[in-house]
C-alpha cells in the first residue's frame, strides 16, 4: 500500500494549482482590434506568399539614384569587390576648421610635419587588405549650410590632377583601445596654411574657410585601384583621434603645433562610385545595398480577394517577414527600413513605426531573418482607397555603412492573424 504524508498532499495540490493557472493564461496578441481575452476566441492565421498560386506579392530590385551625404556621422573610405554587386569605391571631401581664433604663429613659422587622422568605428570587408589611399587638396569651396548628394562631382577641382599629398598612412589594429587611421601629408600643404597666418587669414574660422579649400580623400584611383583593396573604413569626424595638425617652429620656439577640427563647422561629403560588372542578379532573389546601391520593391496584389477572405473578421496582427543569405565577409544589414509610396511617389514611413515605435515595428536582423509588424498599414490599405500597395525595403543608414542584403524571394510572406467577429 502506498501511503501519502501531509507533505505529499500539499506538494501535489500545489503542483496541480500551478498547472491549472498556466493553462488558463492567454497569449498576448498585439494589434489594432484584439478580441477581449475573456472571449477566448481562437486566433487563426493565413499566409499569402510568393509560393502561393495567388501570387499576392510581386518582388523586384531597383537601383538607388543617390543619397544625401553631407555632414554624416561617419565618413567612408575604401572599396569592395563584391562577387554579386561588383566593385564599389567610396571617398569623401572635408573642410578643416580652426580650433581657435586670432592665431599668432610668431616670426618666420616653418612647417615640420602635417598629420591628418581619424578615429574609426568599424569597417566592412577585410581590414588587412586596406593598402590604397590618396589625399588631394581642392581650392574650390564646399559649404556647411548646403545640401550635397552621394554623386557629388568634384571634376571641376583641377587641383586633383596636380598630384596627391599623402606621404604615408597607418591603420591601427581594430582591437586597440582607440583605433585610428593616420595620414602623413606633404609639408607643402602645411606651409600653405602657415603662410595664411602671415597674411592675417587665421583670425577666425569664417575668414580661413573663405580663403582655403578642402581635402578629397579617396582610393588612389577610383577604379584602377589596388586589386588587394577590399575594405571600407568607417571614419569618425568627432573621434578622440580625429584631427588635422600642422607641427612647426618659428624663430623663438622649435616645437609648436596648429590644430584644426574635422567636425563642427567643417563641411563634409561622402561620395559613392560603382564600376562594372555591377549587380549580377539571380532569379528568385532580391537585393538591397547601401551607398546608393539597390532597394527592393514589394507590391501587394489581389487585395479584393484578401478583403473578401477577411470579411467579418477582426485583424489582430499582420507581419511581413523573409530570410536572407548568410555571408560572413559581406554581412547583411543589421536593420532594414520599410516604407510605403504615396500617390505622388514619395516614400512615407508606416504608421506602425510612427505610432508604435521601432521596437514594435521591427526590421532588425535575427537569425538571418527580418520581420516587420505592418498591422496599421495593412488595415489602412484595405480600408482607404487612396493607400497605394507599393512598399520599399531600404538599407538603414545607407549613407554611413557598406552592407548589402540578399533576400530569398521564396521566403517572403505576409502573415495575417485574425479572429471571427
Amino acid at each position: 500500500m502506498v501511503k501519502f504524508s501531509s507533505y505529499n498532499f500539499y506538494y501535489y495540490f500545489l503542483l496541480l494549482f500551478l498547472l491549472f493557472s498556466l493553462s488558463c493564461k492567454d497569449s498576448d496578441i498585439v494589434g489594432l482590434e484584439v478580441q477581449p481575452a475573456s472571449d477566448r476566441i481562437e486566433i487563426l492565421n493565413t499566409s499569402f506568399s510568393q509560393n502561393d498560386s495567388l501570387s499576392s506579392l510581386i518582388i523586384s530590385t531597383e537601383s538607388v539614384d543617390s543619397l544625401r551625404t553631407d555632414e554624416t556621422s561617419s565618413l567612408l573610405l575604401g572599396g569592395v569587390i563584391d562577387p554579386v554587386f561588383g566593385f564599389k569605391s567610396v571617398s569623401f571631401s572635408s573642410q578643416i576648421s580652426l580650433s581657435e581664433s586670432n592665431i599668432d604663429l610668431g616670426s618666420n613659422p616653418l612647417v615640420d610635419s602635417v598629420i591628418f587622422s581619424y578615429s574609426y568605428s568599424g569597417y566592412y570587408g577585410d581590414l588587412a587588405s586596406f593598402d590604397d589611399a590618396e589625399v588631394y587638396f581642392c581650392s574650390n569651396k564646399i559649404y556647411k549650410d548646403s545640401v550635397y548628394y552621394s554623386n557629388y562631382d568634384n571634376s571641376s577641382c583641377y587641383d586633383l590632377i596636380n598630384g596627391g599629398l599623402l606621404s604615408s598612412f597607418e591603420i591601427s589594429s581594430d582591437t586597440s583601445l582607440n583605433p585610428s587611421f593616420q595620414m602623413v601629408l606633404s609639408n607643402s600643404i602645411g606651409q600653405q596654411i602657415l603662410d595664411m597666418g602671415n597674411d592675417g587669414l587665421l583670425i577666425d574660422n569664417q575668414t580661413f574657410q573663405e580663403n582655403f579649400g578642402f581635402f578629397v580623400i579617396q582610393p588612389s584611383s577610383t577604379f584602377s585601384h589596388s586589386m588587394f583593396l577590399n575594405a571600407i573604413l568607417y571614419l569618425n569626424p568627432s573621434g578622440s583621434n580625429t584631427g588635422f595638425t600642422v607641427y612647426y617652429h618659428n624663430d623663438s620656439n622649435d616645437s609648436l603645433e596648429l590644430n584644426f577640427l574635422l567636425d563642427g563647422e567643417s563641411a563634409r561629403i561622402n561620395t559613392f562610385s560603382s564600376s562594372f560588372p555591377g549587380l549580377t542578379s539571380t532569379p528568385g532573389y532580391s537585393y538591397i545595398q547601401s551607398m546608393a546601391g539597390h532597394k527592393s520593391k514589394i507590391v501587394l496584389e489581389d487585395l479584393d480577394y484578401i478583403a473578401t477572405e477577411l470579411l467579418d473578421k477582426a485583424i489582430n496582427k499582420v507581419t511581413l517577414s523573409f530570410d536572407v543569405e548568410d555571408n560572413s565577409l559581406y554581412p547583411a544589414h543589421e536593420n532594414l527600413s520599410l516604407v510605403r509610396v504615396d500617390s505622388a511617389g514619395n516614400n512615407i514611413f508606416l504608421s506602425d513605426l510612427i505610432v508604435e515605435g521601432a521596437t514594435h515595428f521591427g526590421g532588425g536582423l535575427v537569425d538571418n531573418s527580418y520581420e516587420f509588424n505592418i498591422t496599421r498599414y495593412f488595415y489602412n490599405l484595405l480600408n482607404d482607397p487612396y493607400f497605394t500597395d507599393e512598399l520599399y525595403l531600404l538599407a538603414s543608414g545607407a549613407a554611413i555603412n557598406a552592407n548589402r542584403t540578399i533576400i530569398d524571394n521564396s521566403s517572403i510572406k505576409i502573415v495575417i492573424l485574425y479572429s471571427d467577429l
